[in-house]
């Protein structure tokens, strides 16, 4: 038998796919789907529903963002107050009144928050059966990740909002989503960025935060070395001045996207050769558009899949397949997927990648 139609079928190749592609077989999974585990695996792409999560009790990244602003609020009016009345109670004669502690029967707002996405995330993953569209779930939020460190508030429901609904759809789509969510804009200090000549910049002194748009050229599309210069992060830089947020603060919308025309620089800005006319909040989706389908990036995403899931040093060709098929079907998340699955490249390379702790 060659080792083609060896792995093709059987306990070994159905073990080699939970593991590689999954967080591992559960219960019967591998004698389940031994008689064709890379069927099975591409059924997984196909359930309805894949990559979603039911979990009612999950609030948006808005409104999660304004409840933990506002639980804040009140802890420092709290600590305000019992500090004045300390020094009432000192200027007085009088003995400190202590304040009634009850036991502490859950964490505070923020970190509750964090907990209750974190255990929707991880049921979703233990709970697959095949695991594949989870892990895609996981892969791109690393690609695309965010700091709970920075934001405790946002970051379980950024996945939700920005990563799962596009995880088999489509490259430009997912990219879009995710440079635009509060979560992003507020991780990479775009927030605050503003033109220096827009009319916030001249009112407030103040200018550019290139964070936003150097890890979108050289980590979220194009890669490192990829041909891109000082130049072209300036320029994009300021063509995504205004992709803002509103404060968490404000009672009603708080926490949302917003585009602030104030901030953001007038006129045209060239970025990789290309001019992009003044067009506010579209200049910026213009040049997402085109680097989600630009060569480099579907090289850069066809690498970082195959390293991921496969191997650290992944096989040249393997990589070049998915690169073609990002660019022949507009980057079409599944069918690149579906590559990865089929191609026998990802079924012979040896198991030698160590799983981190979470998976």
């Amino acid at each position: 038998m060659s080792a083609k139609s060896g792995l093709s079928s059987g306990k070994t190749a159905a073990a080699l796919g939970l593991h590689r592609f999954g967080f591992g077989p559960v219960g019967d999974a591998i004698t389940a789907i031994a008689a064709d585990p890379r069927g099975a695996l591409l059924a997984d792409l196909e359930r309805p529903g894949a990559g979603q999560i039911d979990a009612p009790n999950l609030i948006s990244s808005a409104r999660a963002a304004r409840e933990v602003s506002d639980f804040r609020a009140e802890r420092r009016a709290e600590q305000k107050l019992a500090s004045r009345q300390q020094k009432q109670a000192t200027a007085s004669g009088e003995a400190p009144s202590q304040m009634a502690q009850l036991p502490g029967v859950e964490p505070p707002l923020p970190q509750q928050i964090i907990l209750n996405e974190a255990k929707a995330r991880f049921d979703a993953a233990a709970n697959a059966e095949i695991g594949l569209v989870e892990r895609l779930v996981w892969f791109w939020s690393n690609h695309f990740c965010v700091s709970a460190d920075k934001d405790v508030a946002m970051v379980g429901a950024y996945e939700r909002e920005a990563i799962r609904p596009h995880v088999l759809g489509r490259f430009a789509d997912l990219l879009q989503a995710v440079e635009s969510h509060p979560a992003m804009l507020f991780y990479l200090d775009n927030v605050q960025s503003m033109g220096a000549d827009s009319i916030a910049g001249i009112n407030q002194d103040k200018g550019l935060n290139e964070n936003l748009a150097r890890e979108t050229l050289e980590l979220h599309t194009l890669g490192v070395r990829s041909g891109y210069s000082q130049a072209d992060v300036t320029s994009f830089a300021k063509v995504l001045t205004g992709w803002t947020w509103l404060r968490p603060e404000e009672p009603v919308h708080g926490g949302e996207f917003a585009f602030v025309r104030r901030f953001h620089e007038p006129g045209d800005q060239v970025v990789l050769g290309t001019r992009y006319t003044e067009g506010g909040l579209d200049q910026g989706r213009a040049v997402l558009a085109d680097l989600a389908r630009h060569p480099a990036t579907a090289q850069h995403i066809g690498e970082k899949l195959a390293r991921h899931f496969v191997a650290d040093d992944p096989p040249p060709a393997l990589a070049a397949k998915l690169a073609k098929t990002f660019l022949d079907t507009d980057g079409d998340l599944k069918q690149v997927v579906r590559t990865l699955m089929t191609a026998e490249e990802s079924w012979t390379a040896p198991r030698q990648k160590l799983k981190p702790p979470a998976e």
